[in-house]
């Protein structure tokens, strides 16, 4: 198969892994419409979650309505954007008495390894599992080169 096509591909599962996500996850009673948040929070989450999704199918036109090699890049930078923000956003949490999860929030994922069980928070594995795909795509990116 074609690197260039797969990595595609991938990217753009990425893309609307980031587009589609965060709005499933914060849409509801956990974020947007927890009644335990102050209305301006409220305002903020649906204002970033729409924008990540502008910029979600911002990648995918990049992807599929152009193509050339530079939109492809383009659109695996936007695509690390996120993550890189989320990275500075998780490592800053301290200057603004952050968290990755709220009481009323999503549950960690909980994965049996070696008879112990260990809780991964849901944003960080899915950041996790979102970089690995889009840093995949780069390694076919320039396999291709």
């Amino acid at each position: 198969m074609d690197p260039v096509l797969t990595a595609k591909v991938i990217l753009s599962l990425v893309a609307i892994a980031m587009g589609v996500g965060p709005m499933r996850a914060d849409f509801n009673k956990t974020h947007a419409t927890n009644p335990l948040w102050p209305p301006h929070a409220r305002f903020h989450v649906v204002w970033q979650v729409l924008a990540q999704t502008g910029v979600s199918i911002f990648v995918l036109v990049l992807l599929w309505g152009f193509g050339t090699m530079l939109h492809i890049w383009m659109a695996v930078l936007l695509n690390y954007n996120w993550m890189i923000t989320f990275v500075m956003t998780i490592a800053s949490m301290s200057l603004y008495d952050g968290a990755l999860k709220d009481v009323n929030g999503i549950k960690p994922f909980k994965f049996n390894i070696g008879g112990k069980v260990r809780e991964v928070d849901t944003n960080v594995f899915g950041a996790t599992i979102l970089a690995i795909l889009n840093t995949a795509a780069v390694i076919l990116l320039l396999s291709a080169a």
